[in-house]
């Protein structure tokens, strides 16, 4: 429980620090010279020796010696004394609460209250598989745009896009109706919160509009949508067979283990150019950055098989594909086809797709 210090008008820091937490969830900047800046100390870590709790509130009759629940308040920042500032002076932690209400007991309760969600889209019950596809997935490309779908039939679909590339991940879950949405970036990384540790997982439409995922014992998250990209081309399962442009070539890595750390800080050495991969006649994997390039590095096999058997082809794929065979490699099989216009990589580990333009 926190002691009321002072009652003070709200500062521009605060005042910032609030609204800059607000509008990327798509609320009104709301918070201006009419709230209320409350100094709170706990006696133990927040005390002003050590660190002060500095909470935004809307105007209230809260006073100075009234008690103070801050919960279900949101940190917004935190701020470090100035040089020029008075040698007592502790940081602060910087908090927002949208509503202060007494309970029956005089304590103030704050929250920041969200709007609720206004339609229920799925529900996951192995969390765990939804966290661990959409990791992988998002990655892959890890600059790159997701977004997320749903197939009444069953399906929960993830797909990141970034200049020429796109990647398909996918997992069982129980959708209500279809629907399909693009996240904002920064936000959408805050999704992964409610899925750790949770048996069970809602996602809902938000007012917003936003997605808003929450779990069993009630932790939430919520992700802003954003502005809509076309779906990406995807190839037919069979281009290859019978509709590529050229000749074909490919490799398959099935390895117990994966390729292993040493291989990773090659392709890393890479970054961010191509990485030539070529199952050599002696069924080896080496791993340089160009076809001719004599710094090379060579993981024997087995594990590693060329498409048609056709070994020595050297086959060049951007940074990010090579990252993300090392990936898959660690929990399965990755297929790598190619053709003079695509490629396309498959991890049969999370059943993720990965497909680019040469």
């Amino acid at each position: 429980m926190f002691t009321v210090v002072e009652v003070r008008a709200i500062s521009d820091e605060l005042a910032d620090a609030s609204n800059g937490w607000l509008t990327p969830r798509g609320l009104p900047a709301e918070v201006d010279t009419s709230w209320l800046e409350l100094v709170l100390e706990d006696g133990d870590q927040f005390r002003p020796d050590e660190m002060m709790l500095h909470l935004a509130v809307p105007p209230t009759e809260v006073a100075i010696g009234d008690l103070v629940n801050p919960g279900k308040t949101e940190t917004v920042g935190q701020a470090w004394p100035t040089a020029d500032a008075p040698e007592e002076e502790a940081p602060k932690v910087l908090a927002l609460a949208r509503a202060l209400e007494r309970d029956e007991d005089k304590v103030w309760i704050g929250s920041c209250r969200l709007p609720p969600p206004v339609k229920e889209l799925f529900t996951v019950e192995h969390p765990d598989a939804m966290l661990s596809v959409m990791t992988a997935t998002r990655r892959t490309l890890s600059g790159g745009t997701m977004s997320i779908s749903g197939d009444p039939e069953g399906r929960l679909r993830f797909t990141v896009v970034e200049d020429n590339f796109a990647a398909w991940g996918s997992m069982e879950a129980r959708v209500n109706e279809a629907f399909s949405y693009w996240l904002q970036p920064g936000p959408s990384l805050a999704l992964a919160t409610p899925l750790k540790d949770a048996t069970k997982v809602v996602g809902s439409l938000g007012v917003m509009p936003d997605l808003i995922l929450i779990n069993e014992t009630g932790v939430e998250a919520r992700c802003p949508f954003g502005d809509p990209w076309p779906d990406p081309k995807r190839l037919p399962e069979d281009y290859f067979a019978g509709q590529a442009e050229g000749g074909v070539d490919g490799l398959r890595v099935d390895r117990q283990g994966g390729i292993g750390r040493e291989a990773l800080a090659a392709i890393a050495s890479f970054r961010p150019g191509n990485v030539t991969l070529t199952v050599a006649e002696d069924a080896s994997l080496v791993i340089s950055g160009s076809a001719d390039d004599t710094d090379t590095f060579k993981l024997d096999g087995p594990g590693f098989a060329a498409l048609n058997d056709r070994r020595s082809i050297p086959i060049v794929v951007p940074y990010a594909v090579a990252l993300a065979i090392y990936d898959g490699a660690a929990g399965g099989a990755v297929d790598l086809t190619v053709d003079a216009q695509w490629g396309r990589l498959y991890r049969a580990d999370q059943g993720i797709t990965v497909q680019w333009t040469r």
